[in-house]
């Protein structure tokens, strides 16, 4: 069974849970990117190329040297160069790399990225910060940061809008100063690469050292491609529309507005919209849109019959127009609280049952979607071994003692049974010893299997009724004949015929070997008395006479 909730009803329930205690936070993290691992999300340097060599060649070693590219994972310190106010992570990021080192000696670290741009990829945008020490020198000896955008043959597929280039000293535009140091906070710059789909292009990135071998310069760095694209917020039937321009540039809306983001009232479905992106370097592109209503719709997947205590793992699966869905709120229909937050959640019901489960997403605009399904739980089957008429008091909860024949049961209330013995029902017939197995399933879904191990009651003992003790190897000794390995206590005693004992024993396997007091016994009558007991527990009590044969 789905349900849909739309309009009015949509809005009623997320005003109510926006506004009580389930509240939505928007997601933190860094860019998604459509370029793998440009962001370094993946912890290393899976995508790019890395150099190192010297002032003069930065390029002359391929590779990754330690200390000199260097992944950084937030949480960090801040950068103690920078007086303590740079963060070494960009905002909301979980990675950067840092290329370079405070160390001196004219190092200088490239590296790398390539993008096979598509409409998907056309928008490169890249984060830095930078960090170089001024010791005053001529400026083609000072440290010094580069950013070169190239062809497949290297290159500049722009002088101006594919290339930046900046040196250590005072006084510079958006920059600070910490002693000999000067430093950059984290810029945002992008790069429209639209003219260029369905070509290769690199990034390639270098920082250098003072040539004179005393002073250092290094960067920090993290980049993501996407779409360049104008991006509408608003939901069908709002009056206020907010459109978005992508990140890295100065702008100029065709309202006058100059901030990237813009608003406008009473949007019309179908109306363009465009925005002149101005990039740091001075290169331009006037980027269009057209108006339309972000469209959400709510799905998730999970397997519908499921059982108490197992982990159920539920799958957002919902569909977004544009825009991104950045919310998500699980009500798994059994009273806990919302779970939010998580967009692929595992849950365990502690109860049988059949649960209505909700799922409300929404959008990084505001705009929700709901949708409810029916999760069916069944409780795990107990597998509980009882007879119709057990015997003796020791019944374990693996072994059953029976006698003669019994009715083996495991409960009625499941669906299907499968016995070792090929029976099929919740009770059956044993009449022998041995194992006995069952498994049983509910609703197909929950499965139990267990076994026991079912043993006659009362184990019979047998006395003979003569014996000669002649040391022949044959019928020398007066003890039980049959199954004395079953016995778990035994007492025998011998009598003469006047009443005196003349053995005794608690050893089954010891019997009398026709002497008394180390002579032998004269031939004749004698009586028995054996109490033994059986592994059911019962205790058995045996009187009888034999003959002594010689």
């Amino acid at each position: 069974m789905i349900k849909r909730i739309r309009a009015q009803a949509i809005w009623a329930m997320w005003f109510m849970i926006t506004f009580s205690n389930v509240l939505f936070f928007p997601a933190v993290g860094q860019h998604t990117s459509s370029c793998p691992n440009s962001n370094f999300s993946l912890g290393d340097f899976t995508g790019w190329t890395g150099y190192y060599g010297d002032f003069w060649h930065p390029e002359a070693n391929s590779g990754f040297a330690p200390t000199r590219h260097t992944i950084i994972k937030a949480p960090v310190n801040v950068d103690p160069h920078t007086c303590y106010m740079l963060n070494p992570v960009p905002p909301g990021a979980e990675y950067s790399l840092r290329l370079g080192n405070d160390q001196t000696g004219a190092q200088a670290e490239q590296i790398r990225y390539s993008i096979d741009v598509t409409e998907e990829t056309s928008l490169f945008v890249y984060q830095y910060a930078v960090v170089l020490e001024d010791p005053n020198h001529d400026s083609v000896e000072q440290p010094n940061f580069t950013i070169e955008v190239a062809d497949i043959n290297g290159n500049l597929i722009d002088p101006i809008c594919g290339y930046y280039y900046v040196y250590a000293h005072q006084g510079m535009p958006t920059w600070y100063s910490c002693e000999e140091v000067v430093w950059k906070d984290w810029t945002t710059v992008g790069i429209d690469l639209t003219q260029f789909i369905g070509q290769t292009i690199s990034i390639k990135f270098t920082t250098r050292d003072c040539s004179q071998t005393g002073h250092f310069g290094y960067a920090y760095l993290s980049a993501y491609c996407s779409k360049v694209q104008l991006t509408f917020g608003f939901c069908p039937d709002d009056t206020v529309a907010t459109v978005t321009a992508p990140p890295g540039f100065s702008y100029l809306w065709a309202n006058g507005d100059t901030t990237q983001s813009t608003t406008i009232y009473n949007p019309v479905f179908g109306r363009v919209d465009s925005c002149v992106l101005t990039s740091v370097n001075g290169c331009e592109v006037t980027v269009t849109g057209t108006f339309q209503p972000t469209l959400i719709n709510a799905d998730f997947g999970c397997t519908r019959k499921n059982c108490v205590g197992a982990s159920v793992p539920f799958h957002d699966s919902s569909t977004i127009n544009q825009n991104t869905i950045t919310n998500w709120i699980w009500d798994f229909g059994d009273g806990s609280p919302a779970v939010t937050d998580i967009q692929n959640p595992e849950y365990v019901y502690n109860k049988s049952g059949e649960y209505v489960t909700t799922l409300i997403v929404s959008s990084t605009d505001g705009c929700p979607d709901t949708i409810t399904k029916l999760v069916d739980v069944f409780i795990i089957p107990e597998v509980n071994f009882t007879t119709t008429d057990p015997c003796g008091p020791n019944s374990f909860f693996d072994t059953i003692y029976f006698d003669q024949e019994v009715q083996l049961e495991v409960g009625q209330r499941y669906d299907h049974y499968s016995w070792n013995t090929g029976d099929s029902s919740y009770s059956i017939l044993v009449t022998e010893e041995g194992w006995y197995n069952v498994t049983i399933d509910n609703g197909a879904i929950c499965y139990a299997s267990d076994s026991v191990v079912m043993l006659y009651c009362n184990v019979p003992l047998k006395m003979p009724n003569a014996f000669t003790p002649n040391n022949d190897g044959l019928n020398d000794l007066f003890r039980p004949v049959s199954q004395p390995e079953k016995i778990t206590t035994f007492n025998m005693l011998i009598f003469d015929r006047w009443g005196e004992t003349i053995f005794e024993t608690q050893d089954v396997f010891q019997g009398w070997n026709g002497t008394i007091k180390g002579r032998p016994a004269p031939l004749g009558v004698y009586v028995y008395t054996v109490i033994y007991g059986n592994p059911s527990g019962l205790t058995t009590f045996l009187k009888g006479t034999f003959t002594l044969v010689r």
